[in-house]
């Protein structure tokens, strides 16, 4: 197994932009998944598979995975050893009226807690998605305000386990109107081929995200 790179402090924020060590780091990612779960239930690639697929992205220029599934510790190692940072979406039951249901409040509160700690301090972590794309219908029903103070809450449960680990909300446009507070970023999925209105909509995001950077988790 490949044993991760040495000496690579973790990407903090400094204004608009992203630091590691002591110069700029410009995300430049690919998604890695979702990938079917096999006969044992694992939800990634082989270890010998994921090198070589680690190796292919490192040759396209990236530096950055982004992925759907709680990443194996191995997994992280391997992208360390390749010079790779890895985004973490961590998924949980979004797509119900969550807010509604203690049950699933706390649910997502342990999905995030569990998928933190199991990552937690790992060099390779470039950041925590906490929900990506909370569904239209479910964020008029509850309320904008109390589903942005539900995802501000998540931030707050994974910096309790990590606290240096960098946190976002993966929003979209038809939501672009949640506002959480507590993210170290702003991160948009946005799907638009006239260029265009792409460039007027990431002129647009970036006055959203204000202070904050701005990532495109997926174009």
């Amino acid at each position: 197994m490949a044993e991760p790179v040495v000496n690579r402090s973790r990407v903090r924020v400094d204004g608009k932009f992203f630091h590691r060590d002591a110069a700029k780091f410009y995300p430049k990612g690919v998604s890695y998944g979702p990938f079917a779960p096999d006969a044992t239930g694992e939800t990634f690639a082989s270890p010998e598979q994921t090198m070589r697929d680690f190796a292919l992205i490192r040759e396209l220029g990236a530096n950055l995975v982004r992925v759907y599934h709680v990443p194996p510790r191995w997994l992280l190692d391997l992208a360390g050893a390749h010079d790779l940072l890895v985004m973490v979406d961590i998924p949980w039951d979004k797509h119900l009226v969550f807010l509604d249901d203690p049950v699933r409040k706390e649910a997502a509160r342990a999905a995030v807690r569990k998928a933190v700690s199991a990552c937690a301090f790992h060099q390779a972590v470039f950041a925590f998605s906490v929900a990506n794309e909370i569904p239209t219908d479910i964020v008029r029903w509850s309320g904008a305000s109390r589903v942005a103070n539900f995802v501000d809450e998540l931030v707050l449960v994974a910096k309790r386990v990590d606290p240096d680990c960098l946190c976002t909300f993966t929003n979209y446009p038809p939501t672009e109107f949640l506002r959480p507070q507590s993210t170290d970023f702003v991160c948009f999925n946005v799907y638009l081929h006239q260029p265009k209105r792409f460039r007027n909509y990431l002129a647009r995001l970036q006055m959203i995200a204000d202070a904050k950077p701005l990532v495109l988790g997926e174009f």
